[in-house]
């Protein structure tokens, strides 16, 4: 279930089987978690070392980030997308330690390799 919160969509507290205070969210409001990492960013698993991301960055913002993305055997990743002119600037950094940056045009897939 979502409710809104002034103009934010976010996930609300309902449970299948209530259990005390209302400690856990629904199954459903995981969905919220999957639009921006697949929506927003588009990430893709493609392997055990290797993921897609098709960013679509919305026209009234000039950043997006996702931080402390944890996959791939533990690996903490941050991935960045800047507005740059008429594209955008995409930063993947793994455990701290930049390893790809480029400057794509909007909503176009990027393959990366860790």
């Amino acid at each position: 279930m979502w409710g809104l919160k002034g103009s934010n969509l976010r996930p609300s507290a309902v449970e299948a089987y209530p259990e005390g205070n209302q400690r856990h969210l629904s199954a459903e409001s995981a969905l919220y978690c999957r639009v921006i990492t697949e929506g927003i960013f588009g990430f893709r698993p493609t392997g055990l070392d290797s993921f897609s991301i098709t960013p679509q960055l919305p026209a009234s913002w000039n950043e997006m980030s996702l931080k402390n993305l944890i996959a791939f055997g533990g690996k903490k990743i941050d991935i960045e997308v800047n507005r740059s002119g008429s594209r955008i600037k995409i930063d993947i950094i793994v455990n701290g330690k930049q390893i790809k940056s480029v400057l794509s045009v909007n909503g176009t897939k990027t393959e990366i390799k860790l």
